[in-house]
């Protein structure tokens, strides 16, 4: 009898940063364990990072939107000027996974908030926390006008994969939502990491993880810089940037370009106070491995800004805006909050992908 053909998976990132493609690890894990065949499918900074990641897999570059972050004003108001510009290059890049579908044969997608991938003639698989766009000021007249076209182009994708427990315990108002109640599946955070596999012996003072499209993140970085050269604190600073290959020491800094997977979970492990963005993908790991965080909202970012607020009330984790940070103030402030407690486990990941590969 001869064996069944392996599937195809073609899976794909947002270009948002690095946090799309670090938390599709997991995944792209549990497809290959479960004997499929992965493709992957991204640009700039996640095409570095999975290309470092996964060098032996086939990974093609797919064009999308890119966005960056104003450096003033709402990311939201931001994305609404850039509407026809993102429409632009959702049809460039369905014409690219026609293609990508026809020559690799691919059984099933997975997409990581890349909307426009939904209807391509295979099974399509959505993930996501954002199921309820937070707004602010203004942009709270144009929130059902948003909902209402989110929802439209999610509910399009036959699976809705939330990267969270049932009980929204990372994510809160984020992916609480009535919609898509037959096709939505909460499967357990997203994460490289967990306390079980991660030990570290040594004390690192401070640890930055640099995150997010630019300029907010070189704008935070040299702020950054600028308060620990003050401090005299020892401090490693994560830049992020998979592309490059770069270790430089200035003083009390040591600047490292990006870390692989063991670098970075005995960084984290190690360090007494972590700064960062409250990116989701950055929670989920810190949550993994059981570490909070003081955190730095994007400007205009509403998701961030959510979290941040959530957190700080519910005296997990200290935050503050990027214009009134203060190192020593935060660090200070810092140990008064008890930080993440969440289970970790992938069974949930594990039966929807069984689920997929048995029915596309």
């Amino acid at each position: 009898m001869m064996p069944k053909p392996k599937k195809n998976i073609l899976i794909c990132p947002l270009d948002w940063g690095l946090g799309h493609a670090t938390r599709m690890v997991p995944v792209i894990k549990e497809v290959k364990g479960q004997g499929a065949n992965v493709i992957l499918a991204a640009d700039n900074g996640p095409l570095d990072f999975l290309l470092r990641y996964f060098p032996n897999e086939k990974i093609i570059k797919l064009r999308g939107f890119s966005p960056s972050y104003p450096l003033k004003g709402s990311m939201s108001w931001k994305i609404v000027r850039s509407i026809p510009q993102i429409i632009h290059k959702s049809r460039l890049a369905r014409r690219s996974i026609k293609r990508i579908i026809s020559e690799y044969k691919i059984d099933a997608i997975i997409s990581d908030n890349r909307y426009e991938l939904s209807g391509m003639g295979v099974p399509t698989v959505f993930v996501t926390h954002q199921l309820n766009i937070q707004t602010s000021g203004l942009q709270k007249l144009m929130k059902p006008l948003i909902n209402v076209i989110i929802n439209n182009m999610i509910d399009a994708f036959d699976e809705v994969w939330v990267p969270d427990s049932s009980d929204h315990r990372l994510s809160g108002n984020l992916s609480k939502t009535n919609k898509f109640i037959t096709k939505l599946h909460f499967i357990g955070i997203l994460s490289r990491f967990s306390s079980a596999n991660v030990k570290s012996k040594t004390v690192l003072p401070i640890l930055v993880l640099l995150s997010g499209p630019e300029p907010q993140r070189t704008i935070l970085e040299n702020k950054l810089i600028e308060q620990s050269l003050e401090s005299g604190f020892e401090t490693v600073i994560l830049q992020g940037l998979p592309g490059k290959i770069s270790r430089k020491q200035i003083k009390n800094i040591t600047l490292i370009s990006h870390a692989d997977d063991d670098e970075l979970a005995e960084y984290i492990l190690s360090a007494k106070h972590i700064i960062c963005r409250p990116g989701y993908s950055t929670l989920m790991d810190l949550a993994a491995i059981n570490k909070s965080g003081i955190f730095i909202p994007t400007p205009g970012q509403t998701e961030q800004e959510y979290l941040s607020k959530r957190f700080l009330k519910d005296k997990i984790a200290f935050s503050v805006s990027q214009d009134k940070f203060n190192l020593t103030n935060a660090i200070n402030k810092g140990d008064n909050y008890k930080g993440f407690h969440i289970s970790h486990s992938n069974l949930k990941l594990k039966e929807r992908i069984n689920f997929m590969l048995n029915n596309c």
